[in-house]
């Protein structure tokens, strides 16, 4: 796990960078059009910048991504098994948060109010859990290269539970 939060890690900072270049190149651009003196060309410096990233980044990477992809691809898949099983405790967790839940309240006497209360309350913290575990599994994800999961029902939980609040 250490290897692949490493190879993240360095792929984020490569695209990150990559992505911060072009501003750079037109804001030069822009100074030179205004005549702004510059002692160097830096846009020669910023594409050989550029250039030696990417050089550097697939010097460092490639062999070991190389490497570890058998055991990457073997770890994506009990990843996914372990997705598969995650989607289905929210799918359950869903219907029995719609079953549990106080959406009409016949009488509003203080004990049924505050037994609402309490239901939201153990409800909360449940979502608030799942929330967590579906944010490890989404850095899983995100290091393994997946598509990044959305759960939809987890998210309907926590706006119900704001408006049912």
């Amino acid at each position: 796990m250490r290897v692949m939060t490493h190879l993240r890690d360095v792929k984020m900072i490569k695209d990150r960078t990559q992505g911060e270049i072009e501003p750079m190149k037109q804001v030069i651009a822009l100074l030179k059009k205004h005549n702004v003196k510059m002692d160097e060309d830096f846009l020669v410096k910023l594409e050989n910048s550029k250039t030696a990233l990417v050089d550097v980044s697939e010097k460092a990477l490639g062999p070991v991504k190389e490497a570890i992809l058998p055991l990457q691809n073997k770890e994506a898949t009990n990843i996914k098994d372990r997705l598969r099983k995650f989607e289905i405790k929210v799918a359950e967790f869903r219907q029995d948060f719609q079953s549990a839940c106080p959406y009409n309240v016949p009488n509003s006497s203080p004990e049924i109010i505050e037994n609402a209360y309490e239901i939201i309350g153990e409800y909360y913290i449940k979502t608030l859990e799942l929330e967590d575990e579906a944010r490890d599994l989404n850095n899983l994800e995100t290091l393994f290269d997946m598509q990044k999961s959305t759960y939809k029902h987890l998210k309907d939980c926590s706006l119900e539970l704001v408006s049912l609040k």
